[in-house]
């Protein structure tokens, strides 16, 4: 999932005066690939490769053209059909300082305060992924899988969706 954002290449002008601009259309977002194997065992080997790219907000160089930041991870994993496999550690802190004020007014030295606010924020984000391989031999075995994950969107069309399969000590599972 992302973006394709234009980043210039080229900018020249021809003898009238004209500007002729380039542009090249990069992705940027969350990028996920995963090469599978799979043993007589069924054990699965995942080589996978995740990459997080997003646009620098604070550091633009000039004529505004666009700065990203780029965090990758590559791992190679062995999980059994039907285990569920974490990948972590793509952690991104993000801080940003915003000026708001009244034009004129609020950069006057005495009157600065009066008309003009600072705003400080601070967003963490660690980013999981649960990898959860199915190994299909057969076409019985995937119309198996079909009916499970067909029953499980319907449900969650519905909006009943079930935490626990039994209740747990004295908690009730209704709420009245």
């Amino acid at each position: 999932m992302g973006k394709n954002v234009p980043f210039q290449t080229t900018a020249s002008e021809n003898e009238s005066g004209t500007v002729y601009n380039s542009f090249e259309y990069r992705d940027v977002g969350k990028t996920l690939k995963i090469t599978p194997q799979i043993n007589k065992d069924r054990l699965v080997r995942l080589a996978i490769s995740l990459e997080v790219t997003a646009l620098d907000t604070e550091f633009t160089t000039e004529d505004d053209r666009p700065t990203t930041l780029k965090r990758s991870v590559e791992t190679t994993v062995i999980v059994k059909d039907t285990d569920t496999v974490v990948i972590g550690g793509l952690i991104d802190d993000t801080f940003s300082d915003t000026v708001t004020k009244v034009p004129c007014l609020g950069d006057v030295p005495l009157m600065r305060m009066a008309f003009r606010s600072n705003t400080t924020s601070n967003a963490k984000t660690n980013l999981y992924v649960f990898l959860t391989p199915h190994v299909i031999a057969s076409p019985t075995e995937a119309g198996d899988i079909y009916s499970r994950k067909r029953k499980q969107i319907d449900k969650l069309k519905e909006g009943n969706i079930k935490l626990y399969d039994r209740p747990m000590g004295n908690v009730p599972m209704t709420v009245d």
